[in-house]
Order: structure tokens, then C-alpha cells, then sequence
């Protein structure tokens, strides 16, 4: 029996043909004209099962691209629609039936059409590929939309441009979110450089990370310049290690933490800042930096020093008034009668100062008070205490000092304001002389009431005995 003939060798289905081959072959024509028949519906069958196949390939691609979450389309060499997935009909507010074929004038208002065709031409007549924001404002819905649009061409088989294809993304909550994060950056910038506090926010290694315009101020420098510095950058070592122990302080016990810092500027002046310091965390708990407000207290400082010094000094001489005398004498007395120390107290008066007043005028008696202030702060021991606690009356406590020695710094002091008088503009002087009182107190009975007034018999005594000398209780 005959081979079946194969498709390349069959001739065509014309009769002439089959019986042609049938000449050669001594095939009867008729089965010849069965095979073609046989092979033209196998070709069929072929060409349908590709069809198939490529139509369910073509619906997958547009299910997957109705649900990218991106609005996709394509568009030919004169910028009609040719595909929209789900997103971009639903932007279109069209069928797909309604989009194919028209451009995008019948879609969006003429005032964003225009940035459409110029990114169009872009990509159809130059064969770029663009990446870029588009406002839009479709028609009938009156709000602009932001999208980011990549648009890239299509090639033939001969790699001729067709057409396009874009991807667009809906970026306008992103867009807005970035707006307002933005305007509210500039606020807080704005506040915050408006704030005279130095403001700034350190990692935990102690660089920079932010410093705002006080501080800037300060240093004499641009605030963006300070960032990645350090405080040894910026400062002395001696501030510098002080700035880090409160900063250690905050970030240790991972709490706010608060105190005063002093440094130095150049000119030698001492600046002094309350500072408020606290560590920052993030979401899982890791401490990533530390936000500082430093608030510049050196003129309420120097009020309060003038103010303790007006409520603690005597005005005239310097030297403490009663007061704060009798406060640091009973804070003194009673650490020296815990620990068994000896103490002594010294009770001083000017002899004869009314008959100064009365002869050379109460400007000759200050500065009598004056000159016996200043041998009194110059003979003692920066632990020993000297006040002004009546018009011509001093007290001087001597710690650490038993009654003996008490006596020879009494008679050091006696002897050099005898030895210090005042001098009159036309030469004449005004002698000056004080009697002392010396008392030690007997513990653990003696209080400081019954020291001063110890004290105040051993002055009574030098006063009764002439005067200019020094008396022991």
C-alpha cells in the first residue's frame, strides 16, 4: 500500500494537480484529494488550538493587569487608546468599548492635555522612555489628580515605533501627605529657630544631629555646619566634659533629666544654661538620640547672686550681715560639736566710734567700718566667717582654732588696725583702734546663743580694762 504523503509534499486541491501526481504516483486522485482534506482540517485544528491558547494568555495578561493596583494602557502613533485595564477605565470613567480609538481630549480638561501630548511626543517621536509627574483633572470631576508616569514606546518586528505603553501611579494622598509634612517641617523650623533657647538633638556617640538658630547664634556659626560635630568640637574640655555628664545622666536612666550648665565664651565671660535633656526611642525601643532645650538663665543668675548677696551681705562693708552670719555660725557650731572640733569667736568693736562720727562726720565713720572690714577679710582663712552684725560691731568665727590660738590671731588683728589709721585729705589722721572678746564653746552643752554671749562679757571686759586689748572668757 502507498505511503501516505506528508504536508510538504502534498500539491494543492486543485484537481489538475492530484491528478497530475496521481500520474506520477499511480495514486488514485481521490484519495489524493482526501489526505489534503484530512491536512487542511488538522491545519485548522493547529491554527485554532494556537488561537486558543494565545487568547487565554491575552485574557490572563489582563486579568493580572485589571488587579496591579497601577493604571496601564497603551496608545498608537496618533495617541489613541488601544488598551486601558480596570484603573485606568475607572479614571476614564469609560467602557473599554468607549476608550479604544479616541485620545485623550475626550477624557481630561484641555488645561492638562497639553503635558500628556508633550510626554506622548517625547516617547513616539524620540523613542524615550519618561519618567514624570502628571496633573490631571478628568472630565467631569473637577479634582486634580498627581500621577507618576513611566511611558516607554512599543516596537514592530521591524523596530519601527508603534506606539505607546504607560504605567501611571495615583501619588496624590502621597503627594499631599509630603505637602503637609513639608509645611509643617517649615513651621517647627520656624518656631523653633524663633525660640531664644538653644534647641538641638545629639545621637547617642554625641555628634550633632540637629541644632537650631539660638545655637547657631551662639557659637557664631551656621547651624547646618554644626551638624556631625561634637561638643569637643565646639566647646573647651572643661565644657565639654561637663555638657556630657548631664547628657550621660538622660541617656543612662533613659528619663528626662534637667540642671544648670556653665561655659565660657571667648571675650572670658561665664555663660550659664538650664538645660532639659531627654533620650529619644524609637518603635522597638532602641534609644537613637537625644533632643536637648538649653535656656539661657545668665542674667537671672546675676539677679539672683546680687539678690542672695543684698539679703546675705552688708552693704557697707562686704563682710555677711547678722543674719546670714548667725545662720552660717549655728551650721558651723554644730558640725564642729558633732565631730569634737575645736571653735572659737571673736566679738570686735570699734573704740570710741561715736566720738569719730561726731568729730570727723559719719563719711570718716564708714570708712573707718570700711578699713577695719577689709584687716578682718585680709587676716582670715577662707574657712573662718567675719560679719558686720551691729554698727560698729563685728563677729569672726575661727574654726578648727582652739581658745590659745584664738587669742594670738585676736592680737594679729588688734595690732594691725592700731597700726592702720585713716588718713585726712589735709594730711591729718584718725586713729583707729577695736577691743576683742574671745569665747570657746564647752561641748556638748554650749549653744551658739550662749558663745556670743560669752563673747559679748570677754568684750565688756577689754572695754572696762581701757580699751584697744583682747579679752578671753
Amino acid at each position: 500500500m502507498p505511503k501516505k504523503p506528508s504536508k510538504k509534499n502534498l500539491p494543492p486541491s486543485s484537481g489538475g494537480p492530484a491528478e497530475a501526481f496521481s500520474r506520477h504516483t499511480g495514486i488514485d486522485p481521490d484519495k489524493i484529494n482526501h489526505w489534503l482534506e484530512i491536512v487542511r482540517a488538522q491545519d485548522r485544528l493547529d491554527s485554532e488550538a494556537v488561537l486558543h491558547q494565545l487568547q487565554t494568555r491575552v485574557k490572563d495578561l489582563s486579568d493580572v493587569l485589571d488587579h496591579i493596583g497601577a493604571y496601564v494602557f497603551i496608545k498608537d502613533l496618533q495617541g489613541r487608546y488601544t488598551y486601558a485595564n480596570r484603573l485606568a477605565r475607572e479614571l476614564l470613567n469609560r467602557s473599554l468599548e468607549e476608550i479604544l480609538g479616541r485620545d485623550d481630549s475626550h477624557f481630561f480638561s484641555a488645561d492638562t492635555v497639553a503635558d500628556i501630548y508633550r510626554h506622548d511626543r517625547e516617547v513616539l517621536q524620540h523613542g524615550k522612555t519618561i519618567s514624570d509627574e502628571e496633573r490631571l483633572i478628568p472630565n467631569g470631576r473637577g479634582e486634580m489628580r498627581v500621577y507618576w508616569t513611566v511611558k516607554m514606546p512599543l516596537h514592530d518586528d521591524k523596530g519601527n515605533i508603534r506606539g505607546l505603553c504607560g504605567i501611571s501611579t495615583d501619588i496624590t494622598d502621597r503627594i499631599r501627605m509630603e505637602e503637609a509634612l513639608r509645611a509643617n517641617q517649615t513651621l517647627l523650623a520656624t518656631v523653633l529657630d524663633n525660640i531664644r533657647a538653644c534647641i538641638y538633638m545629639k545621637a547617642p556617640d554625641g555628634r550633632y544631629l540637629y541644632a537650631n538658630q539660638a545655637l547657631g547664634e551662639l557659637l557664631q556659626r551656621h547651624p547646618a555646619s554644626l551638624i556631625g560635630l561634637r561638643d569637643e568640637n565646639l566647646f573647651t574640655i572643661e565644657a565639654s566634659v561637663h555638657f556630657r555628664h548631664l547628657d550621660a545622666q538622660a541617656m543612662a536612666s533613659g528619663s528626662k533629666v534637667e540642671g544648670m550648665e556653665t561655659f565660657r565664651l571667648g571675650d572670658g565671660r561665664d555663660r550659664f544654661y538650664w538645660s532639659v535633656k531627654m533620650p529619644l526611642f524609637s518603635e522597638n525601643g532602641t534609644m537613637y538620640a537625644m533632643l536637648g532645650m538649653s535656656t539661657d538663665i545668665t542674667e537671672r543668675k546675676h539677679l539672683e547672686d546680687e539678690l542672695l548677696r543684698l539679703a546675705t551681705t552688708d552693704d557697707l562693708t562686704r563682710l555677711s550681715n547678722r543674719r546670714h552670719f548667725l545662720e552660717q555660725a549655728e551650721s558651723t557650731l554644730s558640725r564642729s560639736r558633732r565631730y569634737n572640733e575645736p571653735l572659737s569667736l571673736l566679738m570686735c568693736d570699734i573704740d570710741l566710734f561715736k566720738h569719730i562720727n561726731d568729730t570727723f562726720g559719719h563719711a570718716v565713720g564708714d570708712r573707718a567700718l570700711c578699713r577695719v572690714a577689709d584687716i578682718i577679710r585680709s587676716s582670715l582663712r577662707d574657712t573662718d566667717l567675719a560679719g558686720r552684725i551691729g554698727g560698729e560691731e563685728f563677729a569672726i568665727l575661727l574654726v578648727q582654732t582652739p581658745p590659745e590660738q584664738a587669742h594670738d590671731v585676736a592680737e594679729r588683728l588688734r595690732q594691725a588696725i592700731e597700726s592702720a589709721p585713716l588718713v585726712q585729705d589735709g594730711g591729718s589722721q584718725v586713729n583707729l583702734t577695736i577691743s576683742i572678746g574671745i569665747a570657746s564653746p564647752a561641748y556638748p552643752v554650749e549653744t551658739l546663743a550662749t558663745l556670743l554671749q560669752h563673747a559679748d562679757q570677754a568684750l565688756y571686759a577689754a572695754k572696762r580694762e581701757g580699751r584697744n586689748r583682747v579679752c578671753q572668757a
